[in-house]
């Protein structure tokens, strides 16, 4: 038998299974904490995993379109997905003039909007000015006046700023944390990639359907507009009607003056066109000295008031020109036509230039509206 003095107790005061007890009680403790950090450290690795495939995904997104407003949709869209935004925007510079224009936005009130646009517009000066020198973030600590900041990246493609991806304002109980901001960077860096290709392509297809030297649509987007016009003039049995537009004696004007007045004479003609009709007007350079303008849901008797509205406006502009831009009055015959289900695109442009035809025939400065009748006296004089 084993002698008490050795026993391993002996000398202590012991509880039967209290040391057990606790044990079990500390083991149980670091499993809860281990469980607690797994299910933290699990959590953690989701989300990682759920911000990594929504990058991929924005970044095939807005880099399968050109289309320069879904872009930015998809990056609004994503960023107060991903950083739990309250307030935010995309502001584009535009360097004809060296202005910003808000692009998109989300959380901004109208407020923020007209107060953005009277005093932070212009890019000469101010913070966003700064940034886009510095080319780096710049945080912000809310009191910068009357446009709300957070923080603002610029938008960097082929080392120049095209604009400015802001963060307005947080959620209450979400914080910009480290880890948002490094998401917000990594958003933005596929955002200027995008929205410069998609400036470029828009661009490029404007350039594709523009005149250089009026600024307005060009003949190939003319005939594609109308081509649009008719079908759906046919389709919603809504009225569409056509004028072709011709300067009188414009040979004599550039011979006189020489092209480069004939293209200014184009030019100032082209504006007061595009001041003088409605935003779904399409007006477009024909060829030479012609002009066409397209008005969707408006009868051809309309038209003809507005034609002979803007004939009367075109020869007292020119007749009393403060501006001293035209060395002699210019005067315009307009031909009207409305659109009639069934005939072709190419019968309705015709029918368009008889009218035209009859009002330069017949002593130009006029408008008139085609008549059947026209078609008639034309045969007759082709057999001249």
């Amino acid at each position: 038998m084993a002698d008490g003095n050795n026993s391993p107790m002996s000398g202590k005061k012991y509880k039967p299974g209290f040391s057990l007890r606790q044990k079990a009680l500390t083991l149980r403790k670091k499993l809860e904490d281990t469980q607690l950090n797994n299910a933290e450290l699990i959590s953690q690795i989701e989300r990682t995993e759920f911000e990594s495939r929504l990058l991929r995904e924005i970044n095939t997104a807005i880099t399968s379109t050109f289309e320069l407003q879904e872009i930015l949709s998809l990056i609004l869209q994503v960023l107060t997905t991903l950083v739990n935004t309250q307030g935010v925007s995309i502001l584009l510079i535009n360097e004809t003039d060296n202005t910003l224009r808000i692009a998109e936005s989300y959380g901004l009130s109208t407020k923020d909007i007209e107060n953005f646009y009277i005093y932070y517009a212009k890019l000469n000066e101010g913070f966003f000015y700064d940034i886009t020198i510095d080319k780096k973030p710049r945080f912000f600590d809310g009191d910068i006046g009357v446009f709300p900041l957070l923080h603002s990246v610029p938008l960097v493609s082929r080392n120049k700023v095209i604009g400015f991806l802001n963060i307005h304002s947080m959620y209450k109980d979400k914080p910009l944390t480290d880890e948002k901001i490094s998401l917000v960077y990594a958003l933005a860096s596929q955002a200027s990639i995008a929205i410069s290709n998609a400036q470029m392509f828009g661009s490029m297809r404007e350039q594709a359907i523009m005149d250089q030297c009026t600024g307005l649509y060009n003949f190939r987007y003319f005939h594609q507009k109308l081509d649009e016009e008719i079908s759906i003039a046919e389709e919603n049995n809504e009225p569409l009607s056509l004028m072709i537009l011709d300067i009188d004696h414009f040979k004599h004007v550039n011979d006189t003056w020489g092209h480069l007045y004939g293209d200014k004479v184009l030019r100032e003609l082209a504006n007061l066109l595009k001041r003088n009709l409605r935003s779904i007007d399409s007006v477009c350079r024909y060829g030479g000295e012609e002009f066409v303008v397209i008005f969707p849901r408006c009868e051809c008797q309309v038209a003809l008031k507005i034609a002979e509205r803007i004939r009367i406006t075109i020869e007292k502009t020119t007749t009393n020109d403060r501006r001293n831009i035209f060395k002699n009055p210019i005067t315009v015959s307009i031909g009207v036509s409305g659109f009639l289900a069934g005939i072709s695109k190419n019968i309705f442009i015709r029918q368009t230039d008889l009218a035209l035809y009859w009002a330069k025939n017949n002593g130009r400065n006029k408008s008139h509206l085609f008549n059947p009748d026209l078609e008639k006296e034309y045969e007759r004089y082709c057999q001249k």
